[in-house]
């Protein structure tokens, strides 16, 4: 199945369910960026009051995907007991077809993700047209907020700095109140690898946070 049939297969699905959603990483990203990246993945994220893991599982497995769940500690990349007993809470249920791992898929994050309910609700005012109606989408500074949560995980993604750095880049009606607000609340700092290649405004929100917040990260 093609991505553009993948991605719109997907959205009904998720509608057929009557679950809140919006579209994420890459795709969300490129409504915002100066130039458009390759992506091989439709990322959703979901807000459901209960049962998300089964919801999402049971979307990837009506799309003809093989499901698998990556909790936190394995984005965070350990604690090394944490990721053997698989005793972390779920945040995403990553679809690819069966054997066949670098095909495109569909990674459906789950309201566990503590930035997600704030840009469900949001993205349901910021509908986008993907060529089959209208869809709801990040906004600018949920996509950001996304980006750099992510930054904070094991290793620095190239995908997710390349993003910001197109983002911020070509953006210029950021509403930097509510990203300052997110920060904090979700104690998002910048790890100092990634520190190089981002904006001084994004830095100094960060380094606020730090202030804010000091020996408690």
């Amino acid at each position: 199945m093609s991505l553009e049939k993948l991605f719109k297969a997907a959205v009904a699905e998720m509608r057929s369910r009557d679950i809140p959603f919006a579209v994420a990483g890459g795709l969300a990203a490129d409504l915002y960026r100066g130039e458009p990246r390759l992506t091989m993945d439709i990322d959703l994220v979901i807000l459901t009051e209960s049962r998300s893991m089964e919801a999402a599982v049971s979307v990837v497995k009506a799309l003809g995907l093989q499901a698998g769940i990556i909790r936190r500690a394995d984005l965070a990349g350990g604690p090394l007991f944490a990721i053997r007993k698989r005793n972390t809470e779920p945040c995403m249920i990553v679809g690819r077809p069966e054997g066949e791992a670098g095909l495109e898929g569909v990674d459906i994050l789950l309201p566990s993700i503590p930035w997600a309910k704030d840009a469900v609700e949001r993205a349901q005012f910021n509908r986008v047209d993907f060529g089959f109606g209208s869809v709801p989408a990040l906004t600018l500074e949920d996509v950001v907020l996304s980006k750099l949560y992510s930054l904070m995980g094991a290793q620095l993604r190239a995908k997710d700095l390349d993003d910001l750095q197109s983002v911020l880049a070509a953006v210029k009606d950021v509403d930097w109140a509510y990203l300052a607000g997110q920060m904090q609340r979700f104690k998002v700092i910048i790890p100092r690898g990634a520190e190089p290649f981002l904006p001084e405004r994004v830095l100094q929100l960060s380094r606020d946070v730090k202030r804010a917040h000091g020996r408690r990260l």
